[in-house]
């Protein structure tokens, strides 16, 4: 059967204007009772299926269910074998004590991410038409834009900057410009919720030996230890690595989010988009847990408080039950409106559509993209749309049509403000399934809308109904089905077993409704301090096992406030900050000058020592010179700015950039020739480099030991690693660093490869990153390379584009430690 979009006009009776919402216990009373006996498939007017009713609980603390874990439908899906398994605490421990831990954090008053949100603010839809005037017209830039660009006028600015750029005679003016008007939003205000949330987490989370990774628009917490970030993973001695057993993090990683997101729609202010991507972060362990900066732990946390006894995940929401799915509006929008268009996405994909639904569309283009890779059957993957092909497939994609309402058969709830546990297959399932959806609002949807797809909902949606949908199995087994059904032969499906342990299917979901069975209190924080103190006692009082804060202030009065609470609440500093106390129990006296804790005098000493030796080495090695390769001119000015990422704001050595000469067509050439037709119009300062900073040519195929003992000259000294430095580290001279953005294949051929054509770190760096290179003239003489070709097995992000003014759509203002600031604003042109 086809299924066709419904629409009022096509399904009589299921369009209505109004929305209800049910809450507290009488809603879950009254749900129970109706069981939503007006049910009808919109689709399938013969389907039997009925609502299910939603639970009642005598005890409000245990509204405690269980998720689905076997297809509803089983003849449907033949040959389709579901297992599950059991663990104990301890084996849930081993198998997924590593857990990545990523936050999503953000400085409003850091001076490139208000830039870019400035220019979302006021200049998207003129940035928008230009864009998509380029991509309709192959790649031909607007004659207006040419115009301006022949004139070095910016193709828009907002409000204050058109208005004094006439007084804008240095690149120095402008970025005081940028920093001066910085107005942090509600949601973006700094008031230290990231640094307390990570102390709440090394205090209550002991047994995590996982990675922190923190996604920003390109910002580093500015209260980490640079010496201690950078080197104590690899060269902290075993007092420091010992530090691991007990929860302590030696690193924490600052990715840039523009690393995850989509190539072509990467200026965006929409956090609903951006989540969607973070799954993207390398190496992703098979569960990860997402927590704002503003969650936090506040009781201890066993393994067993993330996972049930099947590996499952641990779905915490409140009380709240949906009713009504309510389409939202174009454009714009209430949080609450866009909670009920994703629980319509939700009914219309789990209540609606059937377990073996494909649609035809997409069942096309996987066999027409299995033909190419000359592969077939169950075993072979269907991958997630790549980031580099989103923007295609968004301007390609229609969405279909959703009924302006329809009713659940399932109850869901209101998603909880509490770290998520998440099962990254389903993340990857869902950007493979619906990516045509998630593209299109990349896309389209540059700040919050209420027509985007809340994460969270969607999550626990899909994981508390079909886990097993998220094995990468499942979706070449639904299209083998399909293809098997055409020929007639469908019951001879060859047997597909899926297990449940979160690395093939996502493992059966618990979920925990309402504060006292989730555990977690939502306070939000005002201008009236004598509310928020209500605020405080609640959460004192309740002590439950998460709390976040969410802002809704915008008073001075209220940070100081927030802030002394979270203080009073967390007051020691982990590790990595700056100036951060040393271990628990190392080098504390009383005031008599007796030893606490067990611990000498000489053990805190020996600490304290050990902590400066980093220091200063660290400090030594950040005078060291960057060396830089690219394949194009373009590439250089965007290398140099991430330089300031990269090193986190600490490298004050010298930069020499290599331009590798190939013979080939410049980019802008290439561009040109070859049709390309995704452009950045957002406008950014191009680079005028101080006398610290060289640009040079290098010669095709030069070894990176060549390129860095040209750029070095005779330069001799270098900084000598300690006996401390592990993998190899120790008594390597470290001359410099090299930073090889080498594009694979150049000259590029073909419009798909100018996408990759450059590319840049996005990440803070750690020793771990680099690889030694001997330079000599001893063996022990050797520069540190981090590389694109080194990427995936190191782990390191890079953000990549076909232009200058691509990547500076990532790194858009001048970094001072480099450019001259002194220097007349020249615009970077595309």
């Amino acid at each position: 059967m086809v299924h066709r979009p419904p629409t009022c006009a096509t399904v009589p009776g299921i369009c209505s204007a109004t929305t209800e919402l049910a809450t507290g216990a009488a809603a879950v009373a009254n749900i129970a009772s109706t069981s939503h006996p007006s049910y009808i498939n919109i689709l399938h007017s013969q389907d039997r299926r009925t609502a299910r009713p939603a639970p009642v609980f005598e005890d409000a603390a245990r509204q405690y269910e269980e998720g689905e874990y076997v297809p509803e439908e089983p003849h449907l899906l033949p040959g389709l074998q579901i297992q599950r398994r059991t663990f104990t605490p301890a084996e849930l421990l081993e198998r997924f004590g590593d857990t990545d831990i990523i936050y999503s954090f953000v400085n409003g008053s850091e001076a490139n991410h208000c830039y870019r949100k400035v220019m979302s603010m006021w200049c998207l839809p003129k940035l928008r038409h230009l864009e998509n005037a380029t991509y309709w017209e192959g790649g031909r830039l607007p004659p207006a834009w040419q115009s301006m660009m022949a004139s070095n006028t910016p193709t828009c600015l907002p409000p204050y900057l058109r208005n004094a750029y006439a007084n804008i005679h240095s690149t120095r003016d402008f970025v005081a410009m940028v920093a001066g008007n910085a107005r942090p939003g509600i949601g973006d205000r700094e008031t230290d919720e990231l640094r307390h949330s990570l102390r709440s987490v090394e205090q209550h989370v002991r047994w995590h030996r996982g990675r922190v990774v923190m996604v920003s628009p390109g910002h580093h917490p500015t209260w980490v230890d640079g010496a201690k970030n950078f080197l104590a993973g690899m060269c902290g001695g075993a007092r420091v690595q010992a530090l691991r057993s007990s929860g302590t993090h030696l690193r924490v990683t600052t990715v840039h989010q523009d690393a995850v997101m989509p190539y072509g729609m990467r200026l965006t202010v929409d956090s609903h988009v951006i989540e969607q991507h973070l799954w993207r972060v390398r190496n992703m362990t098979p569960v990860h847990v997402y927590m704002n900066d503003d969650y936090f732990v506040n009781r201890d946390v066993a393994i067993t408080d993330l996972f049930n006894e099947y590996g499952g995940t641990i779905v915490r929401t409140e009380r709240g039950i949906l009713q009504k799915g309510v389409l939202g509006p174009p454009s714009g929008g209430t949080w609450s409106e866009g909670v009920r268009n994703t629980h319509l996405f939700n009914i219309m994909e789990l209540d609606v559509l059937r377990e073996d639904y494909l649609p035809e569309a997409l069942e096309r283009q996987w066999s027409a993209e299995r033909v190419q890779r000359g592969a077939s059957g169950v075993g072979d993957r269907v991958p997630p749309i790549a980031l580099n092909d989103m923007v295609d497939a968004a301007y390609a994609h229609v969405p279909a049509s959703m009924p302006p309402t329809a009713l659940p058969r399932r109850h869901r709830r209101y998603a909880t403000h509490a770290p998520f546990v998440y099962c990254t297959n389903m993340h990857r399932f869902l950007q493979t399934r619906y990516a045509a959806e998630f593209a299109y609002n990349s896309l389209h949807h540059r700040r919050r809308s209420a027509r985007d797809l809340y994460v969270p909902f969607v999550y626990n949606a899909f994981i508390m109904a079909r886990p097993w949908q998220a094995s990468p199995k499942f979706l070449p087994y639904l299209l083998e089905l399909h293809r098997s059904r055409r020929q007639g032969r469908a019951d001879a499906m060859p047997p597909t077993e899926i297990v449940l342990d979160n690395v093939d299917g996502c493992g059966p979901a618990s979920l925990r409704g309402g504060f006292m069975a989730s555990e977690c209190v939502f306070a939000k924080f005002l201008d009236n301090t004598t509310s928020n103190e209500a605020v405080v006692e609640r959460v004192r009082q309740v002590n439950p096992l998460y709390f976040n804060i969410n802002a809704g202030f915008s008073s001075a009065e209220a940070a100081d406030q927030l802030r002394r609470f979270l203080h009073g609440k967390f007051p020691t500093p982990v590790y990595l900050e700056v100036g951060g106390a040393p271990p628990p129990g190392e080098g504390l006296v009383d005031g008599a000058g007796e030893v606490v804790g067990g611990r000498t005098r000489a053990a805190g000493a020996a600490a304290a020592a050990e902590e400066e030796a980093l220091s200063r080495l660290f400090g030594d090695l950040m005078a060291l010179p960057v060396v830089g390769v690219v394949s194009y001119e373009e590439g250089v000015c965007p290398l140099v700015r991430s330089l300031a990422l990269a090193f986190a704001g600490h490298h004050r050595g010298g930069v020499r950039v290599s331009v590798e000469q190939h013979g080939g067509a410049a980019l802008r050439e290439a561009r040109a020739a070859l049709g390309h037709r995704v452009v950045s119009a957002m406008p950014a300062p191009a680079c005028a480099y101080k006398e610290q900073v060289s640009v040079d040519p290098a010669a095709r195929g030069e070894s990176v030991a060549e390129i860095a003992r040209r750029a070095m000259g005779e330069m001799r000294g270098g900084v000598e690693l300690p006996s401390t430095c592990g993998a190899g580290g120790a008594g390597l001279r470290v001359r410099g660093f090299v930073v090889d953005a080498r594009t694979r294949g150049a000259p590029v051929r073909s419009a798909a490869a100018l996408r990759d054509a450059l590319a840049v770190p996005a990440q803070t760096l750690s020793l771990e990153d680099f690889r030694a290179v001997a330079v000599g003239p001893s063996e022990g003489d050797v520069v540190l390379v981090v590389s694109r070709e080194d990427a995936e097995a190191k782990a390191v992000h890079w953000v990549n584009g076909a232009s200058e003014s691509d990547l500076l759509v990532t790194y858009p203002l001048p970094v001072e430690a480099y450019e001259d600031v002194g220097a007349e604003v020249r615009w970077s042109v595309p």
